[in-house]
C-alpha cells in the first residue's frame, strides 16, 4: 500500500502522519493548558502534573474523538490513498478513548471540593456536580461501543451495517460530552470579560470541539446526502 507520493503506507496505527497528528493536537492542548492557567490566570506550577494536564488530556481526547468523525471529510481532499484515511481514524478514535479514560482517573483523583467545589453542596454533590458527571460517564460508555468494536475481528463479526451503526453511537458519546462539559463551565462563559487575557476555559473550547462533527453530521443529513 502506497500513499499518494508513492510512499509504503504501513498499518500499523503509530507511524509518521498519525505521530504529527498527536504532536499537534496535543501540543496545542498543553500549551494552551499552560499559558491559560499558568502564565495568565497565575495559577501555580505546583498543579501542573496533575490539575492543568488533566484539563489538556480532556480537550486533547474530545478533539481526537471528534476527529475520528471529521478525518473522511477532511482527509478525502489530501490523500488519495483510502486506507490511510482510515488508519487515521481508527487511530484518532482509540487514541480519544484512551485519553479520555486517562482524563476520568486523574478526575477521580482530584475530586473533591477542594478542587471542584462548583460540583458540592456541603459534603454532597450538588445538581451540576451530579448532572455533570453522569453525563461524563455516559459519553464515555458510548465512546466506548466503537473503540471496542475497531477490533479486528469485529468488523467480519457484525457485519457492514451493524459495524457502521455501532461507529455512529459515537455521535451521541459527543452530544453527551458537550452537555458534560456545558454544565460544568456555561455560567463562566456567560461572562467572557471575566477571561483571563479574553482566553476561553477549556469547557467552552471543548464543547465547541464536541459540537462540530454534530453540527456537520446535521447538515449532512438534511441535505440529504
Amino acid at each position: 500500500m502506497t500513499d499518494q507520493t508513492g510512499g509504503e503506507v504501513s498499518e500499523r496505527l503509530i507511524q509518521p502522519a498519525t505521530t504529527r497528528v498527536f504532536l499537534l493536537v496535543m501540543g496545542f492542548c498543553l500549551v494552551y493548558a499552560g499559558v491559560r492557567y499558568h502564565v495568565v490566570q497565575g495559577v501555580p506550577l505546583a498543579q501542573a502534573p496533575l490539575y492543568i494536564l488533566n484539563k489538556a488530556i480532556s480537550l486533547g481526547g474530545l478533539a481526537f474523538l471528534a476527529m475520528s468523525y471529521l478525518v473522511g471529510k477532511v482527509a478525502g481532499l489530501r490523500w488519495d490513498d483510502r486506507r490511510l484515511q482510515l488508519i487515521v481514524t481508527k487511530f484518532c478514535g482509540l487514541m480519544g478513548v484512551s485519553l479520555i479514560v486517562a482524563h476520568v482517573l486523574l478526575s477521580l483523583a482530584l475530586m473533591g471540593p477542594a478542587y471542584y467545589a462548583k460540583f458540592y453542596a456541603a459534603t454532597k454533590f450538588n445538581l451540576t456536580g451530579e448532572l455533570s458527571l453522569s453525563l461524563g460517564v455516559f459519553a464515555l460508555w458510548c465512546f466506548s461501543i466503537p473503540a471496542i468494536t475497531s477490533l479486528p475481528y469485529m468488523y467480519d463479526e457484525l457485519g457492514a451495517d451493524r459495524w457502521l451503526r455501532s461507529q455512529r453511537i459515537g455521535y451521541a458519546g459527543l452530544m453527551l460530552a458537550a452537555g458534560h462539559v456545558l454544565v460544568m463551565g456555561v455560567l463562566g462563559w456567560l461572562h467572557p470579560g471575566d477571561w483571563p487575557a479574553a482566553l476561553p476555559p477549556i469547557t467552552a473550547l471543548a464543547f465547541v470541539v464536541a459540537m462540530v462533527p454534530l453540527v456537520l453530521r446535521l447538515v449532512k443529513n438534511r441535505d440529504g446526502s
